[in-house]
C-alpha cells in the first residue's frame, strides 16, 4: 500500500511539474504578446491619438483639449478627453461629444490611411445629428479641410445643416446636390 501511495504521488508531482512548465511557457508568451501589442500600439497610437486629439479641439471648440489613453485596473485600455486640467472618461461625456470623440478618432484614422495610400472617398451620413451648430461648423470646416486629400461625401436630409455649410465654407469648397424628395 505505501509503494503505490509513493507511486500515486510521484505521478502527481511529475504531473504538476509539467502543469508548471507549461504555465511558465504560457506565462512568457504572455509577456511577450503584450509588449509586442504594446510596442505596436506606441508606434501606432502616438500620431493618430495626436491628431485625433488636434481634431477633437477643434469640434468641440476647445472645449476638450486633447485625448489620453489609460488603462483602467484591469489592465484594460480606456480614453480619457482632456478638459482642462480634469480626465473625462467616455462614459462621463455626453451623447454629442461622445459622436465628435468618435469622428475625431475616425478622421485621425483616416488621414493616417491617406498618408501611405491612395484616396478614397469617406462617405458621411447625418454625423451632426448631436452637434450644436457652433460643434457642427467646425466640423463642417474639418471635413472641408480634409476634402483637400479626398473627396468627402456627406449626406443629410436637415436644411439648416446645408444654410450652415454654405454660409461657412467656401464655394471651392462645398457642391450641394439636392435629391427631389417627391420622386
Amino acid at each position: 500500500v505505501a509503494a503505490e501511495a509513493n507511486a500515486q504521488c510521484e505521478s502527481s508531482v511529475a504531473q504538476l511539474d509539467d502543469e508548471l512548465q507549461a504555465l511558465a511557457v504560457r506565462s512568457v508568451a504572455t509577456m511577450i504578446l503584450k509588449a509586442a501589442i504594446e510596442r505596436h500600439r506606441e508606434k501606432n497610437q502616438g500620431p493618430i491619438l495626436g491628431r485625433a486629439s488636434e481634431i477633437f479641439n477643434q469640434i468641440t471648440l476647445g472645449q476638450f483639449t486633447g485625448l489620453q489613453a489609460e488603462y483602467d485596473a484591469r489592465g484594460e485600455p480606456m480614453l480619457a478627453g482632456l478638459r482642462g486640467n480634469q480626465r473625462v472618461l467616455v462614459d462621463g461625456m455626453s451623447d454629442g461629444t461622445c459622436d465628435q470623440l468618435y469622428l475625431a478618432l475616425r478622421l485621425a484614422s483616416l488621414e493616417a490611411w491617406l498618408a501611405h495610400h491612395e484616396p478614397i472617398p469617406l462617405i458621411v451620413d447625418d454625423i451632426l445629428m448631436n452637434f450644436d451648430d457652433a460643434r457642427s461648423v467646425a466640423t463642417l470646416q474639418v471635413l472641408a479641410q480634409l476634402s483637400q486629400r479626398t473627396q468627402v461625401i456627406f449626406f443629410t436630409h436637415h436644411q439648416h445643416l446645408v444654410e450652415l455649410a454654405r454660409e461657412n465654407l467656401s464655394p471651392s469648397e462645398l457642391f450641394i446636390t439636392s435629391i427631389d424628395s417627391r420622386a
